[in-house]
């Protein structure tokens, strides 16, 4: 799990509007572009990104699964706040 006090970003406006720009045609891509700018992992694969996320494992599961209702909810989370 990432050090959320040193480890976790913000994202830009800039960022923020690609993630939703991109969502609809690749919600794994778009949501795995700014998870890596928020954990500051610029390499790490989704599965890598999400076990280093501070959420809780039923919501990592759901995310890995693909729901789309969870990964939804991730992407407003980081819209709206810019961080996990």
């Amino acid at each position: 799990m990432v050090d959320r006090g040193t480890s976790i970003a913000a994202l830009t406006k800039a960022q923020v509007e690609r993630l939703l720009a991109t969502y609809d045609a690749d919600p794994i891509g778009a949501l795995t572009a700014a998870l890596r700018r928020v954990l500051r992992m610029p390499d790490a694969t989704w599965p890598e990104l999400l076990a280093e996320a501070p959420i809780d494992a039923g919501r990592r599961q759901l995310l890995l699964s693909d729901d789309q209702a969870s990964l939804d909810q991730l992407a407003a989370e980081l819209n709206e706040q810019r961080r996990l």
